[in-house]
């Protein structure tokens, strides 16, 4: 499985098949459970619900990022019903992230909630 290497931050150090596993996973996630994102200066937090398996699969998507995307600091924040993903870093880096905003496409649409 390959994928378009500019889907992915430049300075990421997944090879294209890990790179294209991992975007989907995040798509995955994102239709499951992405609710809203906030971008300011340096800094952006995506809010999930936090719901049946949702913490475990943001950490495990977040321990990849850590080790590829190392150019940005990720933490994630829980409380009972919601998960914030907080990654900050410098605006350049932070604006190839555009995978945490993405979500599957369905019938030649982007699936929305």
């Amino acid at each position: 499985m390959s994928t378009d290497r500019t889907l992915l931050p430049l300075a990421c150090t997944l090879t294209d098949g890990a790179g294209a596993e991992q975007l989907a996973a995040w798509r995955r996630f994102n239709d499951d459970y992405l609710t809203s994102i906030d971008r300011d200066r340096g800094r952006l937090i995506a809010h999930y619900e936090n719901v049946g398996g949702a913490a475990g699969r943001l950490s495990d998507l977040v321990r990849t990022e850590q080790s590829c995307c190392a150019f940005a600091t990720w933490s994630i924040h829980a409380d009972h019903s919601e998960l914030s993903l907080t990654v900050t870093g410098s605006d350049d880096a932070l604006a190839t992230l555009t995978f945490l905003e993405q979500r599957s496409i369905v019938s030649g649409t982007v699936r929305d909630e």
